[in-house]
């Protein structure tokens, strides 16, 4: 047992760098939690590359309890960011540009001391986030419910040299059991820019889109890897009594228990990685784990330069590894991504990855899109569609129809929450039961979450919803808002949208389309 260095009574005694608090305007602030999930490592529940059904050893054990690193919208830690899809166990990337601080207030919901040890970066003792005796800096081993902020600078060390790419990425992951913890998932990313070659918002300017790769065998045994050798074989004539496994038996078990992923999925249920035709792409690529994650990253359909140094297909990774791979997107379809290893191929550490024609279906180009933990992309709250339809009889009511995403704690459950939606000044009202479903006279709610169990728990961290609100008051609000104009929707109108749900106040901007009666 590892004794805490920081406790729930003792308050955050972090945030300083050196015994003084970093300057405010050049700091980037974040609130991050490690959280218990149950991660689902196939929630396709297919191999969605080859067609085939999964092995039936994943099929019958495809969750696991993890703990993530989450990102939260500010120090009450309650409306979580909406997580990337493309990065899946990832945590939340946190960036910054050469000269500036992050200041990241870690909160841990774990079960054990935990923490947050970054790589390349500059710290001071306490912000190493690392326990080992005899003098273990204040934020090596945070007690669960305990709180402590890490100051970290992004100094020249950090950043790229002149003859590396504008921008490099360094692992982030807890670092009081090191190996113990990674395997639970608290691993996370750090992207610093060179400042010279950053637009105005921090992202490389000679890249269009960033994308990120992990690739790491879980073990999802009972046995941890030293224990396969220390298996003795069994006599063929053991008496009877407690039976201890022979080597051959132990490695089977490890074998079946092995998870070869990419960012926490196999057999390609990794989604998200899309881009356009003509991009630029730059590949933060990373390997982690045991003796075994010896990785060959191989990308078809497209070539790329690897650190400014070589032009390949194949990326080489060690545990540990942190590299850079520039892609030119020249050839449009949807193409493989996956290990050369040949064994982690056939377990299923393998992807695709999209790239649109042109003249296609694009892939946004918005830089909350397009890059990674960009500071317009950390929503709580994520309307796709928002349709208004303005019926000109007297005997239909006009509608504005909503569907759209939220973040919630992970389990939820559904049964007699409030769900309290603002558009402009008038507010819907709505308590749901256990199926989801909730309706009055002004509004109706559907929670549309694949799969609810029988007393309406929600998993995942994310609530689906489709809403309608109905009735010419809503119209009306619009009207007092000037976003018609002879009852017609004026282009492009937005308006301000809250939502509360349970204790958690979340906020976008929704852009309205106008919809036929």
């Amino acid at each position: 047992m590892i004794e805490p260095t920081v406790t729930q009574e003792m308050g955050d005694m972090g945030g300083k760098f050196f015994g003084a608090a970093p300057d405010a305007k050049k700091t980037r602030h974040y609130y991050i939690a490690a959280e218990p999930v149950l991660w689902d490592f196939a929630p396709e529940g297919k191999d969605s590359v080859c067609g085939k059904l999964l092995p039936p050893e994943l099929l019958l054990h495809r969750h696991s309890w993890k703990v993530r690193y989450v990102q939260y919208a500010d120090a009450n830690f309650s409306a979580r960011i909406l997580p990337m899809e493309r990065l899946g166990i990832l945590g939340p990337v946190l960036r910054g540009v050469t000269g500036e601080y992050l200041a990241v207030t870690f909160l841990n919901r774990g079960w054990l001391p935990l923490s947050m040890h970054p790589h390349g970066v500059k710290y001071d003792k306490d912000s190493e986030g690392s326990f080992y005796k005899p003098s273990p800096g204040l934020g090596a081993a945070v007690a669960p419910g305990a709180k402590f902020t890490y100051v970290w600078h992004l100094d020249e060390a950090s950043a790229p040299r002149p003859d590396e790419p504008s921008s490099k990425a360094w692992l982030y992951h807890s670092h009081v059991t090191g190996e113990e913890e990674i395997n639970q998932g608290l691993i996370g990313t750090i992207i610093v820019t060179d400042p010279a070659r950053a637009r105005p918002d921090g992202t490389p300017a000679d890249v269009d889109r960033e994308m990120a790769a992990l690739f790491l065998i879980f073990n999802e045994s009972s046995f941890g890897d030293g224990e396969a050798e220390e298996a003795d074989e069994r006599p063929a004539n053991a008496p009877t009594g407690p039976v201890q496994r022979t080597w051959a038996e132990v490695q089977e078990i490890m074998e079946q228990g092995e998870r070869h992923t990419i960012n926490g999925r196999v057999f390609g249920n990794l989604t998200g990685l899309e881009m356009n035709q003509g991009e630029r792409v730059r590949w933060y690529v990373f390997g982690l784990g045991s003796e075994k994650d010896f990785h060959t990253a191989h990308w078809h359909g497209e070539t790329l330069v690897e650190n400014n140094v070589r032009r390949t297909d194949v990326v080489e990774l060690l545990p540990g590894s942190m590299k850079i791979a520039d892609m030119q997107m020249n050839n449009p379809g949807t193409w493989l991504l996956h290990c050369h290893v040949g064994d982690h191929m056939s377990e299923g550490m393998f992807t695709r990855f999209m790239v649109q024609p042109k003249g296609g279906e694009a892939v946004s180009r918005e830089p909350e899109v397009a890059f990674l933990g960009m500071p317009q992309s950390a929503r709580t709250l994520r309307v796709q569609t928002a349709e208004v339809v303005l019926s000109k009889t007297a005997d239909r009511s006009s509608e504005i129809n909503l569907t759209g995403q939220v973040t919630i704690p992970d389990p939820f459950s559904l049964a007699g929450k409030e769900f309290r939606m603002q558009l402009g000044q008038k507010t819907a009202v709505l308590l749901t039961d256990a199926s989801g479903v909730s309706v009055t006279p002004e509004a109706i709610l559907l929670v549309k979450n694949p799969a609810l169990s029988g007393n309406g728990n929600v998993m995942g961290g994310t609530l689906n919803f489709e809403l309608v609100l109905k009735g010419d008051a809503w119209v009306e609000e619009l009207r007092q808002l000037k976003l018609l104009r002879e009852d017609k929707l004026i282009p492009d109108a937005s308006v301000r949208c809250t939502l509360k749900l349970g204790s958690a106040l979340h906020e976008t901007t929704v852009v309205l389309k106008s919809a036929a009666p």
